[in-house]
This record gives C-alpha cells, structure tokens and sequence, in this order.
C-alpha cells in the first residue's frame, strides 16, 4: 500500500496521538499526585493540631478531674477538697467538657457523663446543687474533722443520702474508663 503524499493513515495518526498523550498523562498524573499529597499533608496537619488540642484540654480538665476522684476514694488531697469546692469543680468541668466535647470521638463523653453521674445526684430541681454521692462520716474517716479547713454545719446538706454513696470500685472504674478514653483520644492505645 503506497502512501499518498499530504494523507495520513491511522499508524501515523496513532503515532501522533501517542506522542502528545503520553507527555499530557505524565502531567495529568502529576497534578493528581500532588494535590492528593498536598490534601494528605493537609489531614496530617489538621490532625496534628486537633490532637494538641485535646491534650491541652486535658491538661485543663485532668487535675481536677483527678481532685474529685482523691475526694471521693479520701487519697491524696481529699483534705484540702471541701464540699463547696467539690460542686465548684463539677460546675467548672461540665463547663468544659461540654463545649470541647465535640472535638473528641468516640465514648470520651459518655465516660464522662458516667463519671459524673457515679459522683453526683443531679437534677435536683432548679436551683439547686447536685448532690455529692459520698458520706461525711464513713469507715474512711470523718470528713468534717480531717478537713484542712473548719466545716460548715451547711455542707452536711450538700451529700446525697448515705444509701447513695457510690462505691469505691465504681468511681475508681469510671475514673479508669475515662481517663482511658482520653489518652485514646490522643491515639494512644492499649
């Protein structure tokens, strides 16, 4: 088969067309490779930060989430924890919790809400401070004569019926459960 001269066949067509497409495809594919890499580094960063995040927001709320939990095991500082301080950490924290808690997955806030509720009677009626699941008195100790400050006659009414008192094993398994869930939060697991 003799060429026409100024005709194309469709080798010399599909030659062409290889030729422009190959350089097109690598170019093609380059950008895709790079914007797939850029949106990666992106999440990466993005990932980084929320997880700064959640560990300065611990580092806010563990302290006293750890002040509550020596009051009611009476370790530690429980001493130095009045009952007026007590409702004034629960206060503080569910402050916190609940306008952060959106940035953790997961059981973070549910263990907390569990936490919560093992240390408190809430829901009390308007006005009125939860009540703390504890005794003053107990096999522990008294709390109104080892306190580090003079009780108040008044702090009596701040604790739950005795036949509310959470157990020690309770609190110290919420506690466990949701200080677990926070360094899960960071990626750290078990």
């Amino acid at each position: 088969m003799a060429l026409e001269s100024g005709s194309w066949n469709w080798l010399e067509v599909a030659k062409l067309a290889i030729a422009v497409m190959t350089p097109l495809s690598v170019v093609a594919f380059g950008w895709f490779i790079s914007r797939r890499l850029k949106r990666f580094e992106l999440l990466q960063w993005s990932n980084q930060k929320l997880i700064e995040k959640r560990i300065a927001i611990y580092d806010q709320v563990g302290p006293p989430l750890n002040q509550l939990y020596c009051f009611y095991s009476w370790v530690g500082s429980w001493k130095e924890t009045s009952p007026a301080d007590v409702l004034r950490l629960k206060r503080e924290l569910d402050q916190k919790m609940y306008v952060y808690g959106h940035l953790f997955e997961g059981e973070l806030l549910r263990a907390y809400q569990n936490f919560m509720h093992t240390l408190f009677e809430t829901y009390q009626g308007v006005g009125v401070d939860a009540k703390i699941r504890s005794v003053v008195r107990g096999p522990e100790g008294d709390r109104s004569t080892h306190l580090s400050e003079a009780w108040k006659p008044e702090w009596d009414t701040r604790f739950a019926d005795p036949s509310r008192e959470a157990s020690l094993a309770e609190v110290r398994s919420k506690y466990n459960t949701l200080i677990r869930e926070f360094s899960q939060s960071w990626g750290v697991r078990e």
